[in-house]
């Protein structure tokens, strides 16, 4: 496999703030490189290290092989898709589209657009303007505009947080299947885990500046290497006992060796899980086969979990705090 794209031991620092930490990575041909990460954790500054807005101040950035840790953004061959698209409002779909081919003097132009609206299935709101077009089409528009470059990488930060949940859900499904279609790389930025589930190939998880944990989406939530992946990845927070984490789904209810007492039952579909507390103020969440009022205490045995190092676990229990 080719790297589209790698950093080597790439640092940036703020005053006295270190944003990213020596960060090493290698997105391959035709991946679906997901980045993952709440609030804060430095998926904003990676972004524009990779483009070319900022610099890093150690390490180097590569795109097909080439060193452009120095090169301005527009010498990169990189096409950006927006949060909010950054789409041009007084132009028509098919103005934004053509811009950065007319801005290069692209030959063949006109039937470069043509042909991606016709993948991407805009043909018929070509002459409309962007601000007479849905969210989910505006989507569109953006990704066309990028694909038509025919850049070395796509670069996508939150594009789809401004759709509501169902078209969000389609756009996934489409934005994926396009990727593959495409066979280009693809680095998606989010904090939404269930985006990272459906699109990436591999998830790299932000944490403190670096990458805690990169795989797929099931390695990541059955094999957490550290307590604050188990923690992160999940609709619900990994149970810990001593030196090992489990899921909720890795219990039986009912009977064993352990006991909680129920505080409060959520229900998702028709699964319910139960929320409460061990005996020593610990607390767990334990998928139940059937209802528990609070206040009932219920035994439960654990059939699968993860271990952990203490030295993982000590700091890890201050900050859950």
């Amino acid at each position: 496999m080719t790297a589209k794209l790698e950093l080597r031991n790439v640092t940036k620092t703020y005053g006295k703030t270190r944003v990213i930490s020596g960060m090493s990575l290698i997105v391959e041909e035709g991946e679906f490189f997901v980045v993952l990460g709440p609030s804060g954790t430095g998926k904003s500054t990676l972004l524009k290290l990779i483009v070319g807005i900022e610099q890093p101040d150690k390490g180097e950035v590569f795109i097909d092989g080439k060193d452009v840790t120095r090169l301005p953004p527009n010498k990169r061959n990189i096409a950006m898709v927006f949060q909010n698209y950054a789409l041009y409002p007084n132009m028509t779909v098919y103005q934004n589209i053509s811009f950065p081919l007319k801005m290069h003097r692209v030959a063949n132009a006109k039937q470069k657009v043509i042909d991606i609206s016709a993948k991407l299935n805009i043909s018929d709101i070509l002459n409309k303007r962007v601000t007479q077009i849905s969210g989910g089409q505006q989507q569109r528009v953006a990704l066309a505009r990028a694909i038509v470059r025919n850049p070395s990488i796509f670069m996508l930060d939150e594009p789809l947080s401004n759709l509501d949940a169902r078209v969000r859900y389609t756009a996934r499904s489409e934005l994926k299947k396009l990727q593959q279609e495409l066979g280009q790389s693809f680095l998606f930025v989010t904090h939404d885990q269930k985006e990272a589930e459906a699109l990436g190939d591999r998830i790299g998880v932000l944490h403190a500046g670096k990458f805690e944990q990169i795989g797929s989406y099931k390695d990541l939530y059955e094999n957490p290497s550290t307590p604050w992946i188990g923690d992160f990845v999940g609709d619900f927070p990994m149970n810990f006992i001593g030196n090992f984490g489990f899921r909720p789904e890795w219990t039986t209810v009912g009977a064993g060796e352990y006991s909680m007492t129920v505080d409060s039952e959520e229900s998702i579909g028709d699964v319910i899980f139960l929320h409460g507390s061990m005996d020593d103020g610990n607390r767990v969440i334990l998928r139940s086969g059937g209802r528990e009022k609070p206040g009932n205490s219920v035994k439960f045995s654990i059939t699968h979990h993860v271990d952990f190092q203490q030295s993982q676990l000590d700091p890890f229990a201050l900050k859950r705090i």
